[in-house]
């Protein structure tokens, strides 16, 4: 906002009557309130920054100072607060009648009155009569959060803590965004407050990667007694370094030795449940695949779970003794053929 003057916030004129200033501000008001955008940061953000450059310019004698010496001529206070002593918030007070917005045919001057921030966004957003806009429940926003779990903890499920700013109603001026007629120098005006909070989250077993899941109640706390928003968590889950996971199924590959394939063996086989005795035939190729039912990821509520499927290929050992070199022959006279002899290049 540095580069921008009030005037340009505000799409007024150097130049431009009280009134234009007014009616101007009123339109962004209608336009950027938090009320008529839930949940949007950009619309607030302009919200505070319209509110900001009407508190000086509506002042006669801050927008004196404000033409000769521009922003220098307030004192921020430390970090900039524009809400803090001798910023142009200190001690503002909306004249929502001289905006135009007050019950017809009430005379307009240029003292401050008694009416505050319902009394003009009642007008503006169609709540009829003021009590109707500071009873008006607004729900909290969406938050969205990502983590990071071990392969095994998506399988079985796991509980995380996660730590997020998440917003709530302001306690000062209860989710209004003013006390009185003044705008409410803890949120700004908006309501809300944002405020940084852990929670402990529990991730259901069978959980995929990328998954979305979404928690009730854990997103942005909501205001005028709405309800809380929802936390869309998105999980990640590290890679395994030899479990492959396809849907509810796991995939893996097993070597065997060359004597195992030959004359069938039983194998320990490791799954998500714990090792598994299984059989392969004889004669067994490598590349062969097996299934081992039920041994995969939950499929629901029900219990039923997939299968873990588990590929076995031939290990070859790189040194063999000179006594094996019969038993090598052996083995290669009692293939029919060559295997190859199936491969066509012309395909």
């Amino acid at each position: 906002m540095a580069d921008r003057t009030y005037y340009d916030i505000l799409g007024v004129k150097k130049t431009s009557t009280e009134d234009e200033i007014k009616k101007a501000y009123r339109k962004l008001a209608r336009k950027f309130h938090p009320d008529v955008n839930p949940g949007d940061k950009e619309a607030e953000a302009k919200f505070k920054e319209a509110s900001e450059a009407y508190a000086v310019l509506s002042d006669k004698e801050k927008r004196a100072q404000y033409d000769r010496l521009g922003r220098d001529a307030f004192n921020y206070g430390p970090q900039g607060d524009p809400f803090a002593p001798g910023g142009p918030f200190a001690g503002f007070r909306f004249d929502f009648e001289d905006l135009g917005v007050g019950g017809g045919g009430r005379s307009r001057s240029h003292r401050p009155r008694s009416g505050n921030f319902r009394d003009i966004f009642s007008d503006l957003f169609g709540g009829g009569q003021a009590g109707g806009f500071q009873s008006a429940a607004r729900r909290g926003s969406d938050l969205e959060a990502e983590t990071t779990i071990d392969f095994r903890d998506a399988i079985r499920g796991t509980t995380v803590q996660l730590s997020l700013g998440r917003q709530r109603e302001c306690p000062t001026c209860g989710g209004l965004g003013h006390t009185g007629s003044a705008v409410c120098r803890t949120c700004g005006g908006t309501g809300v407050v944002t405020s940084p909070e852990s929670i402990r989250v529990k991730i259901p077993e069978g959980v995929r990667n990328g998954q979305k899941i979404r928690l009730s109640g854990k997103g942005g706390g909501g205001t005028g007694g709405g309800p809380a928003g929802d936390l869309l968590l998105t999980i990640h889950v590290k890679p395994h370094p030899f479990f492959l996971q396809k849907g509810t199924d796991i995939h893996t590959e097993i070597p065997v030795t060359v004597g195992e394939a030959i004359r069938g063996a039983e194998i320990d086989v490791p799954t998500i449940q714990g090792m598994v005795r299984a059989k392969i035939p004889a004669g067994t190729q490598s590349g062969q695949t097996f299934r081992l039912t039920g041994k995969g990821v939950p499929k629901g509520k029900g219990g039923e779970r997939g299968d873990h499927y588990y590929k076995v290929y031939v290990v070859v050992p790189k040194r063999l003794p000179e006594s094996a070199a019969e038993a090598v022959e052996q083995i290669e006279q009692a293939y029919d053929g060559n295997p190859r002899d199936t491969l066509r290049t012309d395909l």
